[in-house]
């Protein structure tokens, strides 16, 4: 008789599950799926995934040929099917609030953050379920369990859409608010320069004439005001030419 391979997944108490099944199996769940040997379904899910923990908690589901149910959940047999789905959908409709609430990008982060693996779980639900109702199509539970596991991957797949969209938008305001203040500090970089043209002559003439030499013109008032014409001549001409610059760029 072959040895029963060590499994942590399968409970004690299942000593009827057929070893054409525990064979399939190993100390951990593995993937979502369903299975069928010898008349016997096993159904494996997992629960809702919190948010950084990479390992999933299944949950067992175990059909005998007499269409009864076992559960490794605390829940009444097939039925305990619903409660995990109905945790699914608690858990989307949390974060919906919480997406429709948000307001900066560290929210919508949050949000996508539980959000993916959830939807990755959904998508693997609604795959073992769809599994199981074609194993077992005299099972009619299944059939709405599978539809449901298939409106729970759909509105995962849209919440997470809009939380995407949702975060773009951010990104998109503040590139825009950032692309307006650095416009409105070229424009004042502008001004500045402006300011700076124009006075530039002046200043390096009065900075000439304020050196403690004899310099020709210092004693007549005719000769001073025509330097002072000469420097603000200059310096309207080069404001001039940036401004002529800046509307060629």
């Amino acid at each position: 008789m072959t040895p029963k391979p060590e499994s942590s997944v399968i409970p004690k108490t299942w000593t009827a599950l057929p070893e054409s099944i525990r064979v399939r199996l190993g100390r951990e769940a593995g993937p979502q799926r369903a299975m069928l040997e010898e008349g016997h379904l096993l159904v494996i899910i997992h629960l809702v995934p919190k948010p950084d923990r990479p390992t999933r908690q299944p949950a067992l589901f175990w059909r005998q040929p007499s269409g009864e149910w076992r559960s490794s959940t605390d829940g009444p047999g097939v039925r305990s099917i619903a409660d995990v789905i109905r945790v699914y959908d608690e858990t989307l409709e949390r974060l919906d609030d919480e997406e429709n609430r948000a307001q900066d990008a560290r929210t919508y982060h949050r949000v996508l953050e539980e959000l993916a693996p959830v939807l990755r779980a959904s998508r693997g639900l609604h795959r073992a379920l769809q599994q199981a109702r074609d194993l077992v199509k005299s099972e009619r539970d299944l059939i709405n369990y599978r539809d449901q596991a298939a409106t729970i991957e759909r509105n995962a797949e849209l919440l997470l859409q809009d939380a995407q969209f949702g975060l773009d938008f951010i990104a998109a305001k503040q590139a825009e608010a950032q692309a307006v203040q650095a416009k409105s500090q070229a424009a004042a970089a502008h001004r500045l320069n402006l300011l700076a043209a124009l006075f530039l002559p002046l200043t390096t003439i009065a900075s000439v004439y304020g050196m403690s030499v004899p310099l020709p013109g210092t004693s007549s008032p005719g000769i001073f005001w025509t330097i002072c014409g000469i420097g603000a001549a200059l310096g309207l001409g080069l404001s001039l030419a940036i401004v002529k610059s800046r509307r060629g760029g």
